[in-house]
């Protein structure tokens, strides 16, 4: 009886070179290859983002849904997390999140950077004072204000981006869960740069909000610029680009005035 047996190298060696999914989470690799397979049309081309829709389990309203989300290995979350800081050619979402995006890297890095604001903020102003010769006290509101302020960034400004691209019916509507992953590991660069904030030095604090937004922002420019750049109103393509990179510097900038700078009044 004669055998003959496949040969699955070409397979993996394609999957691997997709860059489609980093990291690893069991053998939900399979669910790539399967999801291009059956998602790509004759002439080659495939849709990244039908395949992160087609392969979530459940439905919006199903425990299922929501837990998938958290099932993520620290590898994958590692190579997330220095992939947001570090510019490259690739697309963060496409190359990293997609199929399945991850809530519990966002969840953490926006509750590290909350704490951060709080302990560092308030070690600032102990530092400005000169201890305040006894009369020092911690002020934490700056927890609740901090928690606040990124709630509204990482939940807020992803929906009403997702609003725009369904109402502008762009060809890459990404899933919202997509963009607040997107948006959650944006954060993770001000961690570091809080703690530098304690320097009480003008123009240092300054440098670090542009290298933080420089670089953090540039991820995002790159990642939501393939959805827009081909509507129709180069306006509005290059307005969001613009109000995205903005909205990050806004943000950079009041956790500088508002939890560092506003202790000198």
């Amino acid at each position: 009886m004669d055998l003959n047996f496949q040969n699955f190298e070409n397979v993996n060696s394609t999957n691997e070179q997709s860059g489609a999914f980093g990291g690893n989470i069991g053998d939900r690799n399979n669910l790539v290859g399967s999801g291009a397979s059956s998602s790509a049309p004759s002439g080659g081309v495939f849709d990244d983002s039908q395949s992160s829709t087609s392969t979530r389990k459940g439905n919006l309203f199903s425990f299922e849904y929501y837990q998938q989300f958290f099932d993520v290995e620290t590898d994958q979350v590692i190579k997330r997390l220095l992939n947001s800081v570090v510019p490259t050619h690739r697309n963060y979402i496409q190359d990293f999140l997609q199929p399945i995006p991850d809530l519990w890297g966002p969840f953490w890095v926006s509750v590290t950077l909350v704490f951060a604001i709080g302990i560092f903020g308030n070690l600032a102003q102990f530092i400005e004072n000169d201890g305040a010769k006894g009369t020092y006290g911690s002020d934490f509101r700056m927890v609740t204000s901090a928690s606040t302020l990124i709630f509204l960034y990482v939940v807020i400004v992803p929906l009403l981006l997702y609003g725009l691209l369904w109402n502008r019916r762009s060809e890459l509507l990404h899933p919202y869960v997509d963009l607040v992953c997107l948006y959650g590991y944006s954060l993770a660069i001000f961690i570091p740069v809080t703690f530098l904030w304690i320097i009480d030095i003008g123009w240092f604090r300054w440098a670090l909000i542009f290298m933080s937004v420089g670089l953090s922002g540039t991820v995002l420019a790159r990642a939501i610029w393939p959805a827009v750049q081909n509507d129709v109103n180069k306006m509005v393509a290059f307005g969001t680009i613009i109000t995205v990179v903005v909205l990050h510097f806004l943000l950079a900038f009041t956790f500088k005035v508002y939890f560092f700078d506003s202790m000198h009044t």
